[in-house]
């Protein structure tokens, strides 16, 4: 089909399928996890947009949360922390969909949203705890882990920087180990701030 097509030769000049054909992959990726998302929504008759928004951020840090759990298993200390990062990386990569709604906070009064987002903070910080970083230095440290994650899986869909998947993973493995080893710079702040 020609992207140029005349769109006065139907009342629907394209169809879904049509618009993903001029999607990258990572474009179909997301969509595809979103329509999977989807039929499990109307599964559960939720008719709202911010009912939509509740579940996809609860699937999603739910998600998040086992996957980090199983992937820190049996790992201590820095090797944990690594684990978890590559965990959130590989789940974003995985459901595109689903670890966009958990960049978002719990905008909403909805309380197992509230709860998911809860549980995944309480997972991620008890890794923190382990590179005895603790309360609100460990709340910060997600926060700048997150970010990072983000960047980098944004990067990745988007192929803005690298040629090859293990360039993206050689990168992303130094970035965390930066991270990993810059974490004491957040204690020594924390303890300058107190003076």
């Amino acid at each position: 089909m020609a992207f140029h097509r005349d769109v006065r030769e139907s009342a629907n000049p394209f169809s879904i399928e049509d618009v993903l054909s001029f999607s990258g992959r990572w474009d179909k990726r997301i969509a595809i996890d979103l329509t999977a998302e989807m039929e499990f929504i109307f599964a559960e008759k939720i008719t709202t947009l911010p009912q939509m928004r509740n579940m996809l951020a609860v699937k999603g840090y739910r998600g998040l949360g086992q996957r980090i759990t199983s992937d820190v298993k049996e790992k201590h200390g820095p090797d944990a922390l690594r684990a978890m990062a590559d965990a959130m990386r590989n789940y974003a990569l995985e459901h595109p969909g689903l670890s966009a709604a958990t960049f978002r906070n719990a905008e909403s009064a909805s309380s197992d949203w509230q709860e998911a987002g809860a549980e995944l903070f309480r997972i991620a910080h008890q890794v923190f705890a382990q590179v005895e970083i603790e309360g609100e230095e460990a709340a910060q440290a997600l926060r700048i882990l997150r970010c990072l994650v983000r960047g980098f899986v944004i990067s990745e869909m988007a192929a803005s920087f690298f040629v090859e998947p293990s360039e993206y993973q050689r990168a992303f493995d130094q970035g965390i180990e930066v991270f990993v080893r810059g974490l004491p710079a957040l204690k020594s702040q924390s303890i300058s701030n107190q003076r």
